[in-house]
């Protein structure tokens, strides 16, 4: 019996955490990007490969969708291009010089699945960057900045909500002078791109940590 109600409620307890996943089907990250003017298009093979989600646990909530073969639009550089930097037309990009010329933002986003919190790990706030290393443990890893700002886009399509309001994440990509670049305040004046060094820490800068999916558990 004890045994029986140990299995019940560990149940219920991964049925809770699970239920913390937003995630997105192929059509709605078309749809999504289509409202965006962003040309990237799934296949049909993805559609279907994609169709099933892969399940991952957190007490936190997680936002996922996934990202097609057809990436060469999904660049920061490009989504700045297309988006712009007017505040009164969001989503948009707070337009600084620095980053213009940073090779992180011509890199495409990687195809397939992306689980990301959707808020920073309050355990992880004002902690430097190598803080990852005790997340590393635990599945998690840092996002790349391209990841962040899809996920704050696309949800902002679909809510307008902005998330990251007053926080920002430390991101996986290095940018000139050995500095790591950090995302957030995504507010009326459109999400912010910066970069910091290794040791800096910061009241609001924490980490929206990237999650494994768990290997060979989907959710239908």
């Amino acid at each position: 019996m004890c045994l029986f109600r140990y299995n019940y409620w560990q149940t219920i307890i991964s049925l809770f955490t699970m239920s913390l996943t937003i995630s997105l089907t192929p059509e709605q990250v078309e749809q999504r990007f289509q409202r965006l003017n962003l040309p990237a298009r799934f296949t049909s093979a993805e559609k279907l490969k994609f169709e099933t989600t892969p399940v991952v646990t957190s007490e936190k909530l997680v936002f996922g969708f996934p990202t097609p073969a057809d990436n060469s639009s999904l660049t920061l550089s490009n989504l700045k291009r297309i988006l712009g930097s007017d505040p009164s037309h969001q989503p948009a990009f707070f337009d600084h010089p620095w980053f213009a010329d940073e090779s992180f933002m011509s890199s495409a986003c990687m195809p397939g699945w992306h689980f990301i919190h959707m808020d920073v790990l309050p355990e992880s706030i004002s902690q430097p960057t190598d803080y990852v290393r005790r997340l590393e443990a635990r599945g998690m890893e840092l996002p790349a900045a391209i990841e962040v700002v899809l996920m704050l886009f696309l949800h902002f399509e679909a809510t307008r909500e902005q998330l990251l309001l007053r926080k920002h994440t430390w991101c996986s990509d290095m940018a000139s002078l050995e500095r790591h670049v950090t995302v957030g305040a995504f507010g009326r004046n459109g999400v912010f791109i910066s970069g910091h060094p290794m040791g800096f820490a910061s009241r609001g800068l924490g980490i929206c940590a990237k999650i494994s999916p768990t290997p060979g558990i989907s959710s239908d």
